[in-house]
């Protein structure tokens, strides 16, 4: 575990070194860790009846990843997938399939919220997790030569519903994060793209003319940020701002 640590803290220094020197960072991504973590030991301590349903299936490691993901950066969030997964697959008698399913699920997260901007995305990646979950559980059960359609079943729901379920927690707790750790993502940023934000309302009237140069300047900064590959949104948000003074001195 402590090595684990180490790489990750390597990783960050030589490839992050701006997350790096913030180490509010780790701070978050070790909550993530300790969410994750402590629901998979509340599951693990669920016994079913129905020996057919795999709730190791259900483990939300996607909550951590998709945390990561969106508020510190992708490729963090990745390292972190395999962290986690080698944890998890600790606690549950360290499970090789469930290895590949959890890291797999976590990769899945990562890829799904790269370069997501709204919040409603990511309710589709969600989605898009669960979907993944099932077609890595079919392909489990087909190789372990599985032929009882009520183990497809079970599993395939626990596994959707693992994806769609992280999704919405996530999707609950991420504007607390953002306001403990002080991070500004793109889905807060796009917030203040509300045309009816009090200053830009105050700038449509004091100074029309300015107001529509922001415009036109905030459709070229987007085009220029996309061409790039650079943050699109950040781009807009600050095009609308950038003569906010001029409400001052028309």
């Amino acid at each position: 575990g402590l090595v684990s640590f180490f790489f990750l803290e390597k990783y960050i220094y030589l490839y992050k070194p701006a997350i790096y020197n913030n180490k509010k960072y780790f701070f978050l991504i070790y909550v993530s860790f300790l969410i994750v973590i402590g629901l998979a030991k509340l599951l693990q301590s669920i016994h079913l009846d129905n020996l057919e349903a795999n709730l190791a299936y259900f483990v939300p490691i996607t909550i951590a990843t998709l945390l990561i993901s969106l508020l510190i950066s992708a490729n963090v969030s990745i390292i972190c997938g395999i962290i986690i997964s080698s944890f998890i697959v600790m606690m549950f008698n360290f499970d090789l399939p469930l290895f590949f399913y959890l890291l797999f699920s976590s990769f899945v997260a990562s890829f799904s919220t790269y370069r997501s901007y709204k919040r409603n995305e990511l309710i589709k990646s969600g989605y898009i997790i669960g979907l993944g979950n099932i077609g890595f559980i079919v392909l489990t059960g087909l190789l372990k030569e599985i032929n009882v359609l009520s183990w497809y079943s079970y599993n395939m729901i626990i596994g959707f519903g693992s994806g769609v379920i992280s999704s919405m927690i996530t999707l609950a707790i991420i504007p607390y994060f953002e306001s403990i750790f002080q991070i500004t993502t793109p889905q807060k940023l796009l917030e203040y793209s509300d045309l009816k934000h009090p200053l830009l309302k105050r700038l449509m009237i004091t100074a029309p003319g300015t107001h529509q140069h922001s415009m036109m300047v905030a459709n070229l900064a987007e085009a220029a940020a996309e061409a790039i590959n650079a943050n699109i949104v950040l781009a807009r948000i600050g095009s609308y701002f950038h003569d906010i003074g001029k409400i001052k001195r028309p």
